[in-house]
């Protein structure tokens, strides 16, 4: 599916494949899982603003948590 996009991007597709393929892409993905999982990620998108964790039921909810935290 990734390929087809990247296809459809244009992108220089030896480039693509051979990113994909490197072994050091799966460890960077590892990671990444694991940093999301340290923090209580549980799927995207996760938002978090400074330093603790949001969840918003609304774009209401989301604005006013970004506008007061901008106030402060």
């Amino acid at each position: 599916m990734f390929r087809g996009f990247a296809q459809e991007l244009g992108l220089d597709m030896a480039a693509f494949d051979a990113a994909y393929n490197d072994p050091a892409t799966l460890e960077r993905i590892k990671l990444d899982i694991a940093d999301g999982t340290a923090l209580g990620v549980q799927g995207t998108p996760t938002f978090f603003l400074d330093g603790e964790r949001l969840q918003p039921r609304s774009y209401e909810d989301l604005t006013t948590a970004l506008d007061q935290a901008l106030q402060k």
